[in-house]
């Protein structure tokens, strides 16, 4: 079908053909995704909207899949699931949401073919890798807090003799932060990261230039907890 397509094109550019080419092999896997194809974006929209309601579903619905949002729900992943021996047309989802009015993360298995919800179950301390929204929102936490704020501003006077005018003059990473992981250097406040959610940020300069600091924000709680030196 794609061959045929391309040489109905005969006399076109050799990059438009390779255009051409491309999207009719994208088009192609999403229509008819099968076996151990990836999700397509339908079957990922379908997967949220079975587990995560139509309002989750429509929204952060892009070509990353970065983020599907509500005020209480973060959905974190959803990936095909690769049950060993299964069917060949078999089309499943397990979809990961966490649940920030319980703090519990939510896990789903969903059959595509007949729309049904199989299995879902609920637990505690289990925590996967934060989404691009949870990372925005991490970082809104700690510049919104003027005390933190202020503190990064020093830091960042310190380590680069410059004013900080803007964030945009960092580059900032984020991971999810367990309090498992430095049992000794935790606070009160931070002793619950793992039950909640929460993040650890990495700050340095557009010269790779580290900062000495790194903040633990509460997601769950929407706080700067403390932060870590090095």
């Amino acid at each position: 079908m794609i061959l045929k397509k391309i040489l109905s094109l005969k006399g076109l550019p050799v990059s438009s053909l390779l255009f051409v080419a491309l999207t009719a092999s994208i088009a192609n896997a999403q229509s008819s995704s099968h076996g151990n194809d990836p999700l397509s974006l339908d079957e990922v929209s379908k997967a949220s909207s079975l587990t995560a309601g139509p309002k989750l579903a429509a929204r952060g619905i892009d070509a990353d899949l970065s983020s599907i949002t509500s005020n209480s729900q973060e959905v974190l992943l959803i990936e095909r699931n690769e049950e060993k021996g299964a069917p060949k047309n078999q089309r499943r989802a397990d979809v990961f949401i966490y649940d920030y009015a319980s703090n519990e993360l939510i896990e789903s298995l969903v059959d595509l073919n007949t729309s049904e919800v199989i299995r879902s179950e609920r637990k505690q301390g289990v925590q996967l890798p934060l989404t691009e929204n949870e990372l925005k929102r991490a970082k809104e936490i700690v510049f919104e807090d003027e005390d933190e704020r202020a503190i990064l501003e020093d830091e960042f006077r310190r380590i680069s003799s410059r004013e900080l005018t803007n964030t945009s003059e960092l580059n900032i990473k984020a991971f999810t932060f367990l309090a498992d992981s430095l049992p000794n250097r935790v606070n009160e406040a931070s002793k619950q990261c793992g039950i909640h959610r929460c993040a650890q940020l990495m700050l340095y300069t557009h010269e790779n230039i580290v900062f000495e600091i790194s903040p633990i924000v509460n997601l769950s709680e929407g706080v700067v907890t403390q932060r870590i030196g090095f």
